[in-house]
């Protein structure tokens, strides 16, 4: 009698803990689902993924790649972008007539350059002529005043279709603007004259913080 009356109280006490162990159980599945499913959420419907940024270019939506341009070296060789050594890059298109807004922004791309200090290194600064090749005065000009700026070619036409349906008007020869362009090479911010040095200079500056090191 007395062990069937210690038989009753043992499953007096054990039958409390069966429900609650089932809702541990479906609590840790939960922890597990929930996260999952509004990722999922997230990504198929936009919704719930933050609209601010901290960069302070215009980002180019979507990022345009421009490995696939026909972009030459004064010498017509080709100049492969991304390349071997994968850098950051900073350009601007234009023909041989650089007007003020333009040498404003390839002014702006060398101060940033020179106060990137040992980091300099990491990123390469351009100069796309639409024309076929450089007027000897410009060359001149450009070498004279931008000593590490490389001189380059790229058809207008073929720049101006790469970028239809972007965010940004990429007309070379009427809005002039700056370029960022990744380490895979694509397009992925933009600056014009409304922008200041600070402002390029802190975005560069995080971009190599936060990128690969070749």
């Amino acid at each position: 009698m007395s062990s069937t009356l210690n038989m009753n109280t043992d499953r007096q006490h054990e039958a409390p803990n069966k429900p609650s162990s089932r809702w541990i159980s479906w609590l840790i599945l939960a922890i597990i689902a929930l996260p999952m499913m509004a990722a999922y959420i997230i990504f198929t419907t936009g919704v719930g993924i933050p609209t601010a940024t901290v960069n302070k270019g215009d980002l180019l939506l979507p990022a345009t790649s421009i490995s696939d341009l026909d972009i030459t070296t004064g010498a017509q060789q080709p100049l492969s972008i991304p390349g071997e050594k994968r850098l950051w890059r900073m350009l601007v298109v234009g023909g041989n007539t650089c007007d003020q807004v333009c040498q404003d922004l390839l002014y702006l791309s060398r101060q940033v350059h020179v106060r990137l200090g040992e980091k300099a290194v990491r990123v390469e600064r351009l100069y796309l002529n639409t024309a076929a090749t450089y007027a000897p005065g410009f060359a001149t000009e450009l070498a004279e005043q931008h000593p590490r700026l490389v001189q380059a070619h790229v058809n207008a036409e073929q720049w101006q279709q790469t970028f239809a349906g972007t965010s940004i008007s990429a007309h070379p020869l009427t809005s002039h603007h700056l370029y960022v362009v990744d380490q895979e090479g694509f397009a992925m911010m933009s600056y014009d004259s409304s922008h200041s040095g600070s402002a390029l200079l802190d975005d560069i500056k995080r971009l190599l913080k936060y990128s690969y090191d070749d």
